[in-house]
């Protein structure tokens, strides 16, 4: 259980970082935040 929230927090900080770099749009980062979410559960 340990191992998957590490994982989901390093995919989180990828997607903040793509943001920040307009990589990515808000829209989409709440999108793939919210898969991410559900794959890591």
């Amino acid at each position: 259980m340990q191992r998957k929230s590490i994982d989901y927090l390093l995919s989180l900080s990828l997607l903040k970082q793509l943001r920040l770099q307009n990589v990515i749009t808000e829209e989409e980062f709440i999108a793939i935040d919210e898969l991410n979410k559900k794959s890591f559960k």
